[in-house]
């Protein structure tokens, strides 16, 4: 008696449905990466009216301890390390934006972090909605369009760079209506204290 043991589905047949399976999970996956928020920010002409009033960027209007850290931070920033901002974490009921490091840079600093949709829904997160201001009232905003666009709880990295001259404070202020304007001191102004 004769058995055939050839397969019951030709292996061309497999092979055609394994890379039909392979290219599904490929578009399924496309669907929840995210795009990373990374741009040069630039100096902007000073505006027609008047900006608003800045939070505190300079060292005497803090406490002791924090005068410490903000010197701490730089002295870090000025012998090449990255270091700590002052106000790591800006949240509202949709947005967290979290900064872990402010790294220098030959011509300024760049800031990396993470920027999470706290919401149920899709939200999406333009690198428009940042803007830097330094402890002189320069305002520097991306020339780019990227958008991010988050999943209920998602993340996406945050990388800016800024030409920010030596010693000035750096406040971001990220602006997605129509909630309020977050605003975090990175750094703290330093020029004519002493280290």
């Amino acid at each position: 008696m004769m058995h055939d043991n050839s397969p019951a589905i030709p292996f061309w047949i497999i092979g055609l449905l394994g890379a039909i399976f392979l290219i599904g999970i490929s578009i399924w996956m496309q669907q929840f990466r995210t795009v990373e928020l990374r741009d040069q920010f630039a100096r902007q002409p000073a505006p027609a009216i008047a900006l608003p009033a800045l939070p505190q960027l300079e060292l005497q209007n803090l406490g002791p301890e924090a005068q410490a850290v903000a010197r701490a931070l730089w002295q870090q920033i000025t012998t090449g390390n990255p270091g700590q901002p002052i106000e790591p974490i800006a949240s509202n009921q949709r947005l967290r934006i979290a900064i872990n490091a402010l790294e220098p840079t030959g011509d300024g600093i760049r800031i990396k972090g993470t920027v999470t949709n706290l919401t149920n829904a899709d939200l999406i997160v333009p690198i428009s909605a940042f803007e830097l201001r330094d402890s002189a009232g320069e305002s520097y905003r991306a020339p780019g369009s990227t958008m991010a666009s988050l999943p209920p709880g998602g993340s996406t990295p945050l990388e800016l760079s800024v030409p920010l001259p030596p010693g000035r404070g750096l406040l971001l202020i990220t602006n997605l209506p129509p909630d309020p304007p977050l605003e975090q001191r990175l750094l703290i102004d330093v020029q004519g204290t002493s280290s």
